[in-house]
């Protein structure tokens, strides 16, 4: 190329190539797109923004006038899906990837995400399938069921209706089963597994022992926490308003949300998007609880907002920031 193409001509292709890819992408398509990726390194992270504000401006035209409390805090406005995507990348600043993948073979396929990474993916039977940030997935489809097996870290599921094959996510010792709904399931170490209902109603048993009581029925606007345990007690599901749903499920946005958990429990959620790590000096100062809303890929600036509010100091190193008393 004698000259070189300027960001705002790679933006407005990406925008071209994400809204073909919304629709299906045909064979000599593919091939074309591949070839334009090919092209230029920038061109990859173009496509990724592009496909992330398309994702979200689908999304608030759905809602109407219900906006995330997300996004009120970054008072992000709401744009056509088309404007969005010509107009505006700040949205998608805090996602290191969102990809779309058509199809899957009816084997076990793994799938991850990698540290500071969120991944879309559109399942073959058009379900949807967002991976937060260093999560670990197999997916595994039949002609009697949809399965997907959570390793590690946290989904979102969107299902597409199919009462013939019922939708299944393993998560430990638990299944959960939906037949058309969105709900997230999370798996971190240390943590029960987290099951948030936001549209329809999923039922959760176990593995181990099928038949030893009723599946626990969790429906729209609930979450469960699920200790592994050797006798199955079901718990009691909480109940949430819109607002809190739309906070719990904001990491998909690239926003963490807490409700009084431990500073060191926190840490180790921003620990999983891989940037400047938080190291905690003082243990007692761990074991402060907090709540808000914060950028995913800022910790620097979620560690200086912590230390205004409790007191603390904050020593910033190449790799790592430092909190102390």
């Amino acid at each position: 190329m004698s000259m070189k193409e300027t960001a705002e001509a790679i933006d407005q292709e990406a925008a071209n190539w994400a809204a073909l890819s919304d629709r299906g992408l045909s064979d000599e398509e593919r091939v074309r797109l591949d070839q334009w990726l090919a092209g230029d390194m920038r061109r990859i992270g173009a496509l990724a923004r592009a496909q992330a504000i398309w994702f979200h401006a689908e999304r608030a035209g759905a809602l109407g006038s219900e906006v995330l409390e997300a996004d009120r805090a970054r008072r992000l406005p709401v744009l056509s899906r088309r404007a969005a995507l010509i107009g505006s990348a700040a949205l998608a600043a805090s996602l290191a990837a969102v990809v779309l993948i058509p199809r899957l073979t009816r084997d076990a396929t793994p799938m991850t995400s990698a540290l500071g990474e969120i991944r879309r993916i559109s399942l073959e039977d058009g379900s949807v399938m967002t991976l937060d940030a260093d999560t670990r997935v197999t997916v595994a489809y039949t002609a009697q069921a949809r399965r997907v097996t959570l390793l590690s870290g946290q989904a979102y599921f969107e299902v597409a209706h199919d009462k013939a094959r019922p939708f299944y996510v393993n998560a430990r010792d638990l299944v959960v089963r939906a037949v058309g709904t969105a709900f997230s399931v999370r798996v971190f170490d240390g943590l029960p597994v987290l099951v948030l209902v936001s549209e329809g109603k999923v039922s959760v048993s176990r593995l181990s022992q099928p038949r030893a009581a009723a599946p626990l029925l969790v429906e729209s606007n609930y979450s469960v926490n699920l200790l592994d345990a050797d006798k199955w007690t079901p718990p009691t599901p909480v109940r949430h308003d819109e607002d809190e749903i739309g906070r719990a499920l904001s990491w998909r946005e690239g926003m963490l949300s807490f409700e009084g958990e431990t500073l060191g429990e926190v840490v180790s959620r921003f620990d999983r998007y891989g940037r400047n790590r938080i190291v905690i000096d003082d243990p007692k100062l761990a074991e402060e609880r907090i709540t808000g809303l914060f950028a995913a890929n800022d910790p620097k600036g979620f560690a200086t907002a912590i230390a205004v509010s409790l007191g603390a100091q904050v020593r910033a190193g190449q790799d790592e920031i430092h909190l102390s008393r």
